[in-house]
């Protein structure tokens, strides 16, 4: 007599066939990588919009700006109004997202923005890109008018990293 009970080996003779006629699995990891390809390209299709990357952008200063205190500040206002000017154009322009942080970049370079006064005049220079001349006008006055020492700005600095 075997080891093996009965119930054992007749199973083995059930699934050797089917498990024979199921053949490759390289078709499923193929069909598998192919479907994470298609959806990192729409992902990226998607996030690489003007509007998302906006919106980030606001998600992020708002929270910085939430933890201040300072959520109905001017200088809060004035980025927002920014931002939405820049999307705007972005949209009407109809540019992709990496060309939309490109405008942006002014408002991240260390090197060139000290002080609330040199914050301003990065939002002046977005502002000349995008063809808003209110804005231009308006961010050259409080350029003149701010206050170097707003707690606002020195936590916008702190975020930026200056």
């Amino acid at each position: 007599m075997s080891d093996v009970p009965e119930s054992i080996a007749t199973t083995v003779d059930i699934v050797q066939p089917v498990v024979e006629s199921s053949g490759s699995i390289w078709g499923y990891v193929v069909g598998g990588v192919a479907a994470l390809v298609v959806l990192g390209f729409l992902g990226y299709k998607k996030l690489n919009k003007p509007a998302f990357i906006i919106n980030q952008m606001r998600k992020r200063n708002m929270k910085e700006i939430k933890k201040m205190g300072a959520e109905n500040s001017e200088a809060a206002l004035d980025l927002d109004r920014l931002l939405g000017s820049v999307q705007a154009y972005a949209e009407e322009k109809g540019m992709k997202g990496t060309e939309v942080v490109k405008i942006l970049a002014p408002m991240n370079d260390k090197k060139r923005i000290k002080t609330a006064r040199d914050m301003y005049h990065s939002m002046v220079y977005i502002a000349t890109e995008v063809n808003d001349a209110a804005l231009v006008r308006e961010f050259k006055n409080k350029a003149k008018q701010v206050k170097a020492s707003s707690a606002l700005m020195a936590g916008l600095f702190k975020r930026a990293g200056i």
